[in-house]
């Protein structure tokens, strides 16, 4: 049985964190990303800045033998006030990827219970995240429920 481990991405990890948010997003929609004009370059831009500011937390899984599995992100996102939490930033899952060989093998819940507890180990009180069909079921056996997210397209 294979077995991972799981670090904190640095800035030497950003074509990493491109490729998998960009490989994601093909996943989801390749005609989408297809026809997001720089979408790479842009999402780099976003990734290395949100990154140096201590903003974007990465977690990165590899096997014992040092190949990478997988990866997912923490966006640090300000907050204004709400009743239901006294912080004015949240959380926010996002990127997360698993590269087609390590598949159901536990990479991607792994990654989510590093960030769960790196969220509770900060005294966060919640994470929000926006699910692709494919993702949702490993969401809600963590644990996480539907929320208020509600979007209009113009």
């Amino acid at each position: 049985m294979l077995s991972f481990k799981i670090s904190y991405a640095t800035m030497e990890d950003i074509d990493l964190l491109v490729r998998h948010r960009v490989s994601m997003w093909n996943d989801i929609s390749a005609e989408l990303t297809a026809a997001a004009p720089n979408f790479e370059e842009k999402t780099r831009g976003w990734i290395k800045k949100k990154l140096s500011e201590g903003k974007l937390i990465g977690f990165i899984a590899k096997t014992q033998d040092g190949h990478v599995a997988g990866s997912g992100c923490l966006w640090i996102r300000e907050h204004p006030p709400i009743p239901m939490s006294a912080h004015m930033e949240v959380p926010y899952l996002l990127s997360m990827y698993t590269e087609e060989g390590f598949r159901r093998k536990g990479v991607g819940k792994m990654i989510v219970e590093a960030a769960i507890a790196w969220c509770r180990d900060r005294g966060y009180d919640r994470i929000n995240l926006d699910a692709s069909e494919a993702g949702k079921r490993l969401y809600e056996t963590l644990g996480f429920k539907p929320g208020y997210s509600m979007r209009l397209q113009l």
